[in-house]
């Protein structure tokens, strides 16, 4: 079976009401479904699912798309993840690759490989006391030793590797999953005298682990070697016990280490996650994404804490979040802060953590010029421009600089070359070129006027990018376009655009071929006008007489 078919019958013997509601209470509003969104924290109802259409939308965050996007971001699962958990559930059956059948095979073995060493760990962990001495010692409750599986690699060369080779496992199977390592004419366990923190993923499956010393030697930390299950650039510990409540607060909040992480879980901040000794990534965002899209950064207030969350500010931007930077007091890291003090002055600092733009001004030992520019191109890099004027204003304040100075200089970065403007995600988000969205919307409504509209439009000419992206796809799909296979080729934004304009079309659907027509003439005589003044501005005469007779000709045309 072709993808395309086989995502149309998936999608054919899914009702995503049904799909949806096992996740998120749905009420009955008008033709559609309507309920608090999964996605974000959120009082009102702003999630809408439509059974007829077969998508899901909210009004409030913007992610939009079909069961398949909605199971991708709910359970963090890739694309063929999502259709191959799809066609179990609905009884379709399968065919892959071998490659890919070998591949998935290789995963399931280093899972397993990884579950049985995590369970080896646990039980040396609670046979030495010395390891459990230094647990208690750091304030690591027996709760959090469980609830972490945290375990113990002991000092023997190949205690892990020699138990894993008496349960039938391979050579192969251990070093592929990173569990030993070879050494001479045999192989020896990769962590030893460590205590382990195993590493899961969304879905509590065991990808990697970390080990401790728990003395001076170096390095103090060492993580599993890369393998088909794990990346470190993208990898997140305590995703797996943060994520509902991640949801529930509407933010991460986002420390450096294993115990860090582990100290602010006993003392009530559940929503905390660290990543593995690397500095933020947009991989790392993009798991935190599907959950929230703000964070609290906290960092020492030394000069390599503030340097790694300054680095932080461009990678959060780029991925719309909201974030706020929290510098603890000198000598300070939370695990020491939270044993020495609680958890209520912490909460306390976290409320009054600094926005990006005061903790970059406040943190700064450029001149104030250097640092403003240094801000602006920060906000240059965001994508959703009511948070990027937020950030302004906010800039403006702090600087003492006039905001249409600072909004003037902003567009000046976003012009030069490598600097990719800010891309508006949604019609609500603007209200120029609205005639761009309802041409777009009327396609998305009514498919079978998509060949008429394309044929008066030249798209690479629309100023509105997401509307000229989705266009693209719309005239690569011909007499192929539906509303399912459109959704299939677009991307994140692309999907809530399409969602959206599903949803609430923003046109009078009683009145299509005037609406129609009415936008193809603004979008005319708005190129005449830019042709008009580009011809003035050079003192061409010629193309001036040119297009005042071709303005004549369209206003005939449009007013018979």
């Amino acid at each position: 079976m072709k993808p395309e078919n086989l995502l149309e019958e998936i999608k054919s013997r899914t009702d995503i009401v049904d799909f949806i509601s096992d996740y998120v209470p749905l009420k009955k509003a008008g033709q559609n479904y309507k309920g608090l969104c999964p996605f974000h924290s959120e009082k009102t109802p702003s999630f809408m699912v439509s059974q007829s259409k077969q998508i899901f939308h909210c009004f409030g965050c913007g992610i939009g798309g079909d069961v398949v996007t909605f199971l991708m971001k709910q359970e963090n699962l890739s694309f063929s993840e999502a259709i191959r958990y799809l066609a179990k559930k609905t009884g379709i059956r399968i065919a892959v690759s071998k490659r890919e059948s070998e591949r998935s095979v290789k995963r399931e073995q280093i899972l397993r490989v990884n579950e049985e060493a995590m369970n080896f760990y646990k039980k040396t962990l609670h046979d030495s006391k010395t390891a459990m001495d230094y647990l208690k010692n750091r304030g690591i409750s027996n709760e959090s030793i469980k609830s972490f599986a945290l375990g113990y690699a002991g000092g023997n060369r190949d205690d892990l590797y020699a138990h894993l080779k008496k349960n039938g496992y391979s050579d192969l199977q251990l070093t592929g999953a990173g569990i030993a390592v070879a050494e001479g004419k045999g192989y020896r366990d990769w962590f030893r005298n460590r205590i382990i923190f195993p590493i899961m993923n969304m879905k509590n499956d065991v990808i990697a682990f970390g080990g401790r010393v728990m003395d001076s030697s170096l390095p103090k930390y060492i993580n599993t070697p890369e393998t088909d299950v794990f990346k470190k650039s993208d990898a997140l510990f305590a995703i797996n016990l943060s994520r509902d409540e991640i949801r529930k607060k509407d933010y991460a909040i986002i420390v450096e280490g294993y115990l860090d992480t582990i100290v602010c879980h006993q003392h009530g901040f559940r929503n905390t996650v660290a990543p593995l000794g690397t500095a933020l990534t947009s991989r790392h965002l993009q798991k935190l994404k599907v959950l929230s899209r703000r964070a609290v950064l906290v960092f020492d207030s030394d000069q390599a804490g503030i340097a790694a969350a300054r680095r932080s500010l461009l990678v959060l931007c780029e991925n719309d979040f909201r974030a706020k930077v929290l510098l603890l007091p000198e000598n300070e890291d939370p695990d020491s802060f939270l044993r020495e003090n609680g958890s209520q002055p912490f909460k306390k600092m976290l409320s009054e953590a600094a926005s990006m733009v005061v903790f970059l001004m406040n943190t700064s030992k450029d001149k104030r010029s250097d640092t403003v520019r240094e801000a602006l191109r920060i906000i240059s890099a965001v994508k959703d421009l009511i948070l990027a004027d937020e950030m302004l204003s906010e800039l403006s304040d702090c600087a003492g600089i006039h905001e249409t100075v600072l909004r003037e200089e902003l567009e000046k970065i976003r012009k030069r070359p490598g600097i990719k403007a800010a891309e508006k995600e949604s019609p609500g988000h603007t209200v120029s070129h609205r005639e761009e969205y309802i041409l777009l919307s009327t396609v998305i409504a009514f498919p079978e006027k998509a060949e008429y509209i394309l044929s008066k439009l030249d798209t690479e000419t629309l100023k509105e990018e997401s509307v000229r992206a989705v266009f693209g796809k719309i005239r690569s799909l011909a007499e192929n376009l539906t509303v399912d296979r459109l959704l299939a080729t677009a991307d994140e934004t692309e999907r809530s655009l399409i969602t959206e304009l599903s949803l609430n079309p923003g046109f009078d659907q009683e009145h299509v071929d005037r609406n129609i027509d009415d936008c193809l003439q603004t979008i005319q005589q708005r190129r005449l006008e830019a042709k008009r003044r580009s011809a003035e501005k050079s003192g061409d005469v010629a193309l001036l007489d040119s297009l005042l007779k071709e303005k004549q000709k369209f206003l005939k045309r449009a007013h018979p």
